[in-house]
């Protein structure tokens, strides 16, 4: 009977203990939440800052330019003033002279403190609750201060000139003096607001963010009280004596994604509790039988309940990920989706807290897999150089997060081809490597690959060197215990869960290999590991390319996943290539497709026929999509025809904008060929689709333009060069050889004639239309795999924008002019070089 009690004691205490737990596990999560959100929230007010700052500059920029010209041009004072009032009415423009003397707005130095200092030489932004704001600047003779020009915006004038009240539906942000005065409200401000920020909770909250101000641009800080749960946050604006300060509801940056945490968390906890109870029935079925055998017994189930904890904490892998996973993967589909910019904020905060989240319970559910015996070596034939390239890749994106400069060195004499278990290898790596870049503020990371040797075996070694921070001496003994933290005091700032060197450790441990220390207190740290691997192939691994990509699997057929022989498309483009392309990829569904090289042609083409989808380029030179659908939309027997955009400039917003036009959607170009069927089997009639018939094989490419006939191409027939993707390149082939074989020829024959007219819109000044072509050779060099190209083709083809835009001021059309002067002959040398790379001969 005593047994019994104890034993029910027990769990009624483990039970008590294991929901304090859940509770801690809750509140830890939902910490990790609105730290991870205040990194968010303070990203987002050094972005406000920046913008607040740009718009003071914008007032500021007329207010120098003038000042320059009254240094040379003293007479033109009552003249500049005029021009000045002229761009902004809003704002009283005057002069000052030091013996007080004013021209214009008169203003009294009395009225502002910082005025002083721009009779010294400096350009001053001060404010007066009574008068406004001052923007003033020097007038130099010489070196010498002559005047000061300045202009006043009044304080009902503020609102409406300085506000960042558009910024979102949730934000709310003020621009406050450095006293503490109220400058610039948000919209709609009231009583009620200033008793907000009144609050004692918010008080204590913006406190908290000035005092981390002192050591960054901009903070944000999460508090909970009378008012609510909310994130406020601050910065201060640079060179002037005002900050920006502001708030915004906790739901509507974390709001959404706590209730999938809490589900996680039940489903766990529930788990927990049904084990427990399991056990309650399997301890005390066992009071019942003799002394003796229960003792022995109860010996028994405890052996049972310690190794089901472990076989329950392995199996319970896949039941933890298995959610995260489906929340981090739906969570990036969506991303990958054309979305208002609200909503897309919340999915990067999703991502980002997935992934952090992600991580930590991979590590404890990686270790408690180690602990149960169900980690296991699984050793299989790979190439080392492989490994290394993804190990790289992986964690270069970190290290130039954080500016480091990061190295891989490799014996080029190493066997490329070893036998192992290459996803530990990999996991060993990383963990060593994002160890020393989460360590190390600033300098480098190294990854250094050798070995030695022997018969058939190799021991391989790794030595990733760091700048960092280095180890303690006394703390060595600690660095590969469980959930160890070194130096707290110091890394308090460093995120982790302190288990990444004892998997490390472990799993070298398990694959007969060691890890050496060598570190610096203050200097750095040399991490060397040690591991013996089988060598399958003796063919050396030679000069290590972070950069290299393997060569394609050219073999690669594509299935189409429908067919729809009666359904007629029209493709509308003024690019042949593009037409091309589109053309080939419908191919396999054994589509008509007919070909329009322009508005009109498409126009004509849609009176003498109907089609059921209507794939229509965005920007053609005459009459672009936009003019085209709207006459289109005119003509008779269209109603029943769907128009789906096809742009090289998908941006936020992009969808509403074409939807808004008359279009029922839009494709990104360059297109992959899923997505293309996707979207026409999305449009097309229902009753026109059919089901691929099984063996269909894989269509052949039509052939192209008699200008870009080619015979039948292979994988070492098509070019490789450190221009061209060719990876890229075959995913927007649907990895057809013959397709990108052809569209590769054409680029290059093309280039000729296409280089020739835009030398001709640059020397005649023809910027509309040398908008339309750079813009075509965007979409057509990423169809060919040419980043490059691409980039500075789209780089080249905003500044022709900017210089076209309706609003821009003359010094931004001059600016956006030097700079397609300056660009325009590297890019077209580039586009020589790069067809000369695309010919397929």
């Amino acid at each position: 009977m005593n047994n019994r009690k104890k034993m029910l004691l027990t769990i009624l205490m483990t039970l008590f203990l294991i929901f304090l737990a859940g509770i801690f596990i809750q509140h830890r999560i939902v910490a990790m939440l609105n730290n991870a959100a205040e990194h968010s929230v303070s990203r987002q007010t050094e972005d406000l800052s920046m913008l607040a700052g740009e718009r003071f500059l914008r007032f500021l920029t007329p207010l120098q330019t003038a000042a320059n010209h009254l240094s040379t041009h003293e007479q033109d004072k009552e003249a500049v003033l005029q021009m000045l009032v002229q761009q902004n009415p809003q704002g009283q423009a005057g002069l000052i002279d030091f013996q007080h003397h004013t021209l214009g707005r008169f203003l009294s130095r009395d009225s502002f403190p910082r005025l002083q200092l721009a009779f010294h030489g400096n350009t001053i932004i001060d404010y007066n609750p009574d008068i406004g704001i001052l923007l003033a600047t020097p007038v130099f003779y010489g070196d010498n201060v002559r005047y000061v020009l300045y202009q006043v915006y009044p304080p009902e004038m503020l609102p409406q000139l300085f506000a960042l009240s558009d910024y979102d539906a949730f934000t709310h942000v003020i621009i406050q003096y450095r006293d503490g005065t109220l400058a610039v409200p948000y919209e709609n401000y009231t009583t009620n607001d200033t008793k907000f920020w009144a609050d004692d909770t918010i008080q204590e909250g913006m406190r908290e963010v000035h005092r981390r101000l002192q050591r960054s641009k901009a903070a944000a800080v999460y508090t909970e009280g009378a008012e609510g749960k909310f994130f406020v946050f601050g910065a201060d604006l640079p060179q002037t004596d005002f900050s920006l300060i502001g708030y915004m509801p906790w739901s509507a940056v974390a709001g959404q994604i706590t209730s999938i945490y809490q589900r996680v968390f039940f489903l766990f906890s529930f788990m927990l509790i049904l084990f427990a109870c399991l056990s309650i029935y399997l301890l005390m079925a066992q009071t019942s039988v003799a002394e003796t055998e229960e003792l022995r017994e109860a010996r028994q189930a405890a052996d049972a309940a310690n190794q089901a904890k472990s076989q329950f904490l392995a199996n319970m892998s896949h039941e933890i990920r298995t959610p995260i996973n489906a929340i981090s993967g739906m969570n990036e589909m969506i991303l990958r989706q054309e979305l208002p910019a609200e909503v897309r904020k919340y999915a990067s905060n999703i991502k980002s807290a997935t992934a952090a989240l992600l991580t930590i319970i991979n590590e404890i559910l990686d270790f408690s897999k180690i602990e149960s015996g169900h980690m296991e070596i699984v050793p299989t034939d790979y190439q080392l150089a492989q490994v290394l390239r993804e190990v790289g890749t992986l964690v270069g994106v970190r290290a130039h997060a954080k500016n480091l400069a990061f190295k891989i060195h490799v014996d080029p004499y190493l066997p490329n081809g070893l036998y192992g278990d290459a996803g530990r290898l990999r996991q060993i790596l990383i963990n060593l490597l994002n160890n020393a870049i989460k360590y190390t503020p600033s300098g480098s990371v190294t990854l250094d690959i050798s070995g030695q040797r022997s018969a058939s075996t190799l021991r391989l070694r790794a030595a990733v060197t760091d700048t960092g921070i280095g180890i303690r001496e006394e703390d060595r003994a600690r660095l590969f215990h469980v959930f160890e933290r070194l130096d707290i005091k110091r890394n308090c700032q460093i995120e982790g869960t302190g288990l990444g060197l004892a998997i490390t450790h472990r799993l070298l441990n398990m694959m007969k290999g060691t890890i050496q220390v060598d570190s610096t207190y203050g200097e750095g740290s040399t991490f060397t590991i040690e591991l013996p691997q089988e060598v399958h192939s003796f063919d050396p691994i030679g000069v290590f390319n972070l950069n290299a990509q393997p060569d394609l699997d050219t073999n690669l057929s594509h299935q189409a996943s429908f067919i729809a022989p009666d359904a007629r498309v029209l493709i509308v483009d003024d690019n042949d290539m593009n037409c091309f392309v589109a053309s080939s990829l419908l191919k396999e569904t054994q589509m008509q497709t007919t070909i329009a090289h322009s508005g009109a042609e498409a126009l004509e083409t849609l009176q003498k026929q109907s089609f059921h989808v209507v794939l229509l380029d965005y920007m053609m030179p005459g009459m672009d999509g936009v003019e085209t659908l709207h006459k289109a939309k005119q003509l008779q027997g269209i109603s029943s025809t769907r128009f789906i955009a096809l742009t090289a400039t998908a941006l936020s917003g992009s969808r509403e904008k074409f939807l808004g036009e008359g279009f029922d959607n839009y494709l990104s170009k360059p297109m992959t060929g899923d997505e293309l069927t996707a979207m026409l089997h999305r449009y097309l009639p229902a009753e026109l689709i059919k089901p691929a018939p099984a063996s269909l094989p894989p269509m052949a490419a039509p052939a192209p333009a008699p200008a870009a006939e080619a015979p039948p191409a292979t994988a070492a027939d098509t070019p490789s060069s450190p221009l061209i993707d060719r990876e890229l390149g075959m995913k927007y082939c649907n990895n057809m050889e013959a397709i990108y074989h052809n569209i590769l020829g054409m680029f290059s024959k093309q280039s000729t004639g296409k280089i020739a007219r835009l030398d001709e819109d640059f020397a005649t000044g023809n910027w509309d239309d040398y908008r339309i072509n750079i813009h075509a050779l965007k979409s057509t060099a990423l169809t060919i795999g040419c980043r490059s190209l691409n980039q500075k083709a789209k780089e080249q083809e905003q500044a022709a924008k900017d210089y076209l835009a309706e609003d821009a001021t003359p010094s931004q059309k001059q600016q956006a002019l030097d700079y397609l002067q300056q660009h325009h002959a590297d890019i077209m040398e580039l586009y020589r070089q790069t067809a000369e790379a695309a010919n397929p001969q």
